[in-house]
């Protein structure tokens, strides 16, 4: 299992990600940065974890259909590997961003999605196997636009996006986000482990501590974001050390699962 770091950015600065009230985040302050610069910032992550392969949330774009295309090619061209949410509504989006970054996977998410078309349009437009399909929750409950995926329930989706080509997701609870909660996601990521074993399975919300790490790597999960914890040092280098393979993610599934 490893570990990914997460990066919000909000008008060009990192911020402080909680619950999902994204109205009231505030900048970013991680113990030896001068400031919520997102490229000082992961470079003193980097730096002190050893870490590469990171997800992003351009806010910006999921909000505002505003991107910060420059700053994410930055870091992208910094030697991270990224997963970006840059909050892909409709196909029309893939254009204003002018297509994924170098070195990055480009991130679908449920949250902002228009509905189930959209996707079947991404997939035969971009490699399938560079996609990450976000399965967003509140509370554990789908976050979505009304109506975009029907009844389905939460493995179906899964189902849905796996016979497209996705075989990359995310499981991410947006109430538990930086919030001393306790894990939101472990239910839901031991249904879909066992029904679909072949999938690469990330997850995050709520991971605070090395315990919340072990009861997720047990529960089958490849890899966990992990925010808060790292940007207020409440977890030691040496304490994560086991998850910070300098292998991608890619690369480490490739050798397990071949």
């Amino acid at each position: 299992m490893k570990v990914l770091p997460v990066l919000d950015v909000l008008g060009g600065r990192a911020v402080h990600a909680v619950g999902g009230i994204r109205h009231d985040y505030q900048p970013l302050r991680v113990t030896g940065c001068r400031s919520s610069c997102p490229l000082e910032i992961s470079r003193v992550i980097r730096e002190r974890y050893e870490l590469t392969d990171w997800y992003v949330a351009d806010l910006d774009g999921i909000v505002h259909r505003r991107w910060n295309l420059s700053l994410l090619r930055e870091l992208a061209a910094s030697g991270l590997t990224l997963r970006i949410d840059w909050g892909l509504c409709d196909v029309e989006d893939l254009f204003e961003i002018n297509g994924p970054c170098e070195n990055s996977r480009c991130i679908v998410a449920s949250e902002v999605l228009r509905d189930r078309t959209v996707l079947d349009s991404l997939v035969g437009m971009l490699d399938p196997l560079k996609l990450t399909f976000s399965l967003d929750l509140v509370d554990g409950e789908l976050k979505c636009p009304p109506g975009a995926w029907g009844t389905m329930s939460l493995e179906e989706i899964i189902g849905y996006t796996r016979e497209r080509g996705i075989l990359e997701i995310i499981v991410l609870d947006m109430a538990y986000v930086g919030c001393k909660r306790g894990l939101g996601t472990g239910p839901v990521c031991a249904r879909l482990r066992e029904a679909y074993p072949d999938l690469t399975l990330i997850t995050g919300g709520g991971v605070r501590t090395v315990a919340h790490l072990e009861q997720l790597e047990r529960l089958g999960v490849d890899a966990v974001l992990l925010g808060s914890c790292l940007h207020q040092g409440e977890l030691a280098p040496g304490e994560i050390s086991r998850y910070s393979s300098p292998a991608s993610l890619d690369a480490t599934r490739s050798n397990t699962r071949g």
